[in-house]
């Protein structure tokens, strides 16, 4: 039985892979500074990106989901650095703790402990951590139409 717990495998202060799918197959997209969407891999980055590590064998055995991940997110914060998008996927948000605000395609909604936020593929949004205290969240990706046509054939390879 493959089991996470988020303090098992932390990569900084707040957050954590749980589980994984050996296959990467969504696409994690910034703006460039023309406004176009870029895919963000294509980017060298100063440290290793969350996406970019494997959970432990037992925990990469995700087959259709793409990434179960934590995060906490200090008062003042935010979840990443950039909005962004993933074009050929969807995401569930969970908060866990803390309130704060999500942003999604643009509008703000406030989040509070036990609010699950569904983000469709290809929309910007990110997630601020607007209270006091920590502010928890649980991110579970899914890849969908070209995402999951890529992840079918790796999975044929």
């Amino acid at each position: 039985m493959a089991k996470a717990n988020w303090k098992t495998q932390p990569f900084n202060v707040i957050q954590s892979l749980l589980f994984n799918n050996p296959h990467r197959v969504i696409e994690y997209s910034v703006r460039d500074e023309n406004g176009e969407w870029k895919n963000r891999a294509d980017d060298p980055a100063p440290v290793v990106r969350l996406y970019e590590h494997e959970a432990s064998e037992d925990r990469t055995c995700l087959q259709t989901v793409q990434f179960v991940h934590h995060m906490l997110i200090p008062p003042g914060g935010r979840h990443v650095k950039e909005l962004h998008i993933h074009p050929d996927a969807e995401e569930l948000v969970v908060v866990t703790r803390g309130t704060g605000t999500a942003i999604i395609d643009g509008q703000s909604t406030d989040v509070e402990a036990e609010d699950v936020v569904y983000v469709p593929p290809g929309v910007e949004h990110e997630f601020r951590n607007t209270g006091d205290d920590m502010l928890g969240v649980l991110f579970v990706c899914v890849p969908v139409g070209a995402g999951l046509d890529k992840l079918t054939r790796a999975q044929q390879e």
